[in-house]
This record gives C-alpha cells, sequence and structure tokens, in this order.
C-alpha cells in the first residue's frame, strides 16, 4: 500500500534568479519579545540558487513529475487523503504528536517565536513564485485530481514545502531528542502536496531546498541564538513525555 509521496535527498542548487535583491528583512516589531526575528536578514541569492528553475516543457524532468502525480492519483486510498488532510493548514501544532507535549500550554513563546522565523523563509519564497510564475499541474493538465481544495497560487517553489521543512529544522535545532520524529512529520507535510496533486514533485523539492538554505542562515544568526537561550526553560518542559510514552507517527 502506497503510504505517501517519498522524497528525493535536498539536492544541489542551479542557477540563480535575476533581478532579485540582496536580502530579506524580517518585519519589524517594537520588541525582540514580540518579534524574535525582527532585524534578521536572509540573503537572497543562494537561496534562489538552491531553488532554482521548474522543468521546461518537454524535459524528461516534466514527465518525471506527471508520472508520479498520475500514479499516485490511481493508487492513493481514504487513508492516505484523510492524512493528507491534517496538512491543511501551516501551524506548529501538527507537530505536537513528534513532540509529545501540548505547545500552546507548555512552551508558548517556542510555538510563536518559531514561525516568526519561518516568515523570513517565507517571504523570499513568496518573491521566487511572483517571479518562476509556474502554474498549478491541475491548470495545465486537466486528467489531474487534487483531493486537497483548489488553490490557485504560483506552484514553484511550495509555500508548504517551505514551512513544513523550515518549521520542522528549526524545532529540531531547539528539540536535537526528537530531532527524526520532528523531521518526519515536516517530511509528511510536504508529501501531502504531492498526494493529493496540488503540487508538482519538484515543487516541493525545491520548497525542501529553499527551506534548508534559509533555515541555515537563520541557525547561524544572534537573533537565533538569543531566542535559543530564551526558551531553555520552554525545551525542558517539552521533554517530559506523557505517562504512556511518545504516540506513534504515520509513515
Amino acid at each position: 500500500m502506497l503510504r505517501s509521496f517519498r522524497l528525493r535527498p535536498l539536492a544541489a542548487s542551479i542557477a540563480p534568479l535575476a533581478g532579485l535583491g540582496l536580502a530579506v528583512m524580517a518585519p519589524v516589531s517594537r520588541a525582540a519579545d514580540a518579534n524574535p526575528a525582527v532585524g534578521l536578514s536572509l540573503q537572497v541569492a543562494p537561496l534562489a540558487k538552491a531553488v532554482g528553475q521548474p522543468p521546461r516543457a518537454g524535459s524528461a524532468a516534466l514527465a518525471r513529475d506527471l508520472s508520479v502525480l498520475r500514479w499516485i492519483q490511481t493508487s492513493r486510498d481514504p487513508q492516505q487523503v484523510r492524512h493528507a488532510w491534517t496538512y491543511l493548514d501551516r501551524v506548529p501544532t501538527a507537530f505536537e504528536p513528534a513532540i509529545g507535549s501540548d505547545l500552546s500550554k507548555t512552551a508558548p513563546r517556542i510555538k510563536a517565536g518559531v514561525p516568526a522565523f519561518v516568515k523570513v523563509v517565507e517571504t523570499v519564497k513568496d518573491q521566487l513564485k511572483e517571479s518562476i510564475a509556474r502554474p498549478r499541474p491541475f491548470l495545465s493538465h486537466a486528467d489531474l485530481k487534487p483531493c486537497l481544495p483548489l488553490e490557485r497560487s504560483k506552484s514553484y517553489p511550495s509555500g508548504h514545502a517551505t514551512w513544513y521543512t523550515a518549521t520542522s529544522l528549526l524545532l529540531a535545532d531547539l528539540l536535537p531528542q526528537r530531532r527524526e520524529r520532528l523531521l518526519a512529520v515536516g517530511e509528511q507535510g510536504v508529501a501531502a502536496r504531492v498526494t493529493c496533486g496540488v503540487h508538482y514533485p519538484s515543487d516541493v523539492e525545491a520548497g525542501q531546498r529553499l527551506a534548508a538554505a534559509g533555515v541555515a542562515q537563520i541557525l547561524a544568526s544572534d537573533q537565533w541564538q538569543r531566542f535559543k537561550a530564551s526558551v531553555q526553560e520552554e525545551v525542558k518542559a517539552l521533554m517530559v513525555p506523557p505517562p504512556a510514552g511518545l504516540p506513534l507517527l504515520f509513515d
């Protein structure tokens, strides 16, 4: 039985996109407590290089994209579709089963702070999406029938793949004891976009590359290091599992 779309390892970067600025700044807030990423800038050129360009019309890479989508469309079952719906929203609580604790009650600063850092990467993603302007697969190929709500935004790189990968990597840096579980949940959030036909495989792979490159810059920043030091009490609290142990994760 098909469990989920299996992602390729994060690949080497392709050619950078022209005409992009040198850096993207995090939105300025009144205090770092309101936005721990305030003042953080990401260098856009290496992120654009990591993302590269989508497969060209008539290429073997596009044929591979379409063959994967068509095969999954005929193979997915109701359990997989229901599972994909659990990743429709981009929310930190999706990672609670991997952590084994309640973020809202146990770690509110982590729950609010990690998305602030991810937002800086998403700003770059939005620029790239508009610059590349790849249509969604179901808009270009009428035989593809998504099993998630239709979206009309551009397709490359995938926003969900960017968000779930970046969030999983940042949480894994805070909670290294849960790293494998966190990355597994992140991969499931990515794979759901292909399972339900709202993205090409190459879209989500590009989102993974963007997230990995963006997180590498974030982890080296003063803003992240200050935030990480400030939430260590929450980290300790999150490491207390339920009495029955950690829940199983869908694979």
